[in-house]
């Protein structure tokens, strides 16, 4: 095919990586360092997820850009912040009141700049909304990992998640055929999801065997959060469709190249973690 100066496809123009090379490169970056964060726990590990949580906040505030019902990042990163440290300490009281403070607050404020109360109202309900979707889930990791053997279960968490993401991603490319949810998602395939979920299932049973954590019980829990895993992914798909965006992330901040922003790469553990605390929570499998 033939070229004219200022071409896009002209010789000279550098060379781009494909998506898949930019997240395996920035996977063989990511994947270390969390599981150093997962591993050496205590304040380390807080910080680094509070950080987290903080930029997945504004990346959902952000989502509701142009909107009247936007949250407030002003109110809505100190609640998230307050929300991880209060998980860290074990202090259920902390996050109570700060969401008490920061709903209060985040009223005032948008009563002063707008004098209408449904509004105001439901720019609380977001801002809390934005709190609760991401930096709970995420105090959630937190807890586990406080737990006897809480790296094990921890790293559990993590690998439901990365193994049923890896597999349905893989599976997908290669079998991918009839469309799981083309509305939401129009490249996620079923072929896709099943391999997500017998690849997630059984990279976690082999690491709970390695353990020898592994039981009955424990095997439901890995059976039923890859579901979990897709089901995390979907729903934050389905509000970049609401509102009508492509990826979710912060003008200027690209720290996971090939991924999106960070909602695009923790969708799914969100979900996985919160399953993963009320089910080992509730049926005592870490004591």
């Amino acid at each position: 095919m033939s070229t004219t100066p200022g071409d896009p496809t002209t010789a000279d123009q550098p060379p781009r990586f494909s998506n898949l090379t930019l997240r395996i490169l920035t996977a063989a970056v990511a994947l270390p360092v969390a599981l150093l964060v997962a591993y050496v726990d205590g304040w380390l590990m807080a910080v680094i997820v509070a950080s987290i949580a903080v930029i997945g906040v504004v990346e959902f505030y952000i989502l509701e850009q142009g909107r009247q019902v936007q949250g407030s990042s002003i109110t809505g990163v100190p609640m998230a912040t307050a929300v991880i440290v209060a998980f860290y300490l074990g202090e259920d009281r902390l996050w109570i009141a700060a969401l008490v403070v920061g709903a209060v607050a985040t009223f005032i404020l948008e009563m002063l700049r707008h004098q209408q109360v449904g509004r105001s109202l439901w720019q609380v309900g977001s801002t809390l909304a934005g709190v609760v979707y991401v930096a709970f889930p995420l105090g959630f990791l937190i807890a586990i990992r406080g737990l006897p053997d809480g790296w094990t279960w921890a790293l559990l968490v993590l690998i439901i998640t990365w193994g049923t993401d890896t597999f349905a991603y893989f599976g997908g490319r290669l079998w991918g055929r009839r469309k799981l949810a083309p509305r939401l998602s129009p490249k996620k395939t079923i072929e896709g999801a099943v391999a997500g979920i017998v690849g997630g299932t059984a990279v976690a049973a082999l690491w709970l065997l390695i353990y020898g954590k592994l039981s009955v019980l424990s095997f439901i829990l890995i059976a039923v959060g890859p579901f979990a895993a897709i089901i995390g992914d979907l729903a934050e798909s389905a509000m970049k469709r609401f509102f009508r965006v492509k990826d979710s992330h912060i003008a200027g901040l690209d720290i996971l190249p090939g991924h999106g922003g960070v909602l695009d790469r923790i969708d799914s553990l969100l979900l996985v973690s919160t399953l993963s605390y009320f089910y080992i929570r509730f049926t005592g499998i870490a004591a």
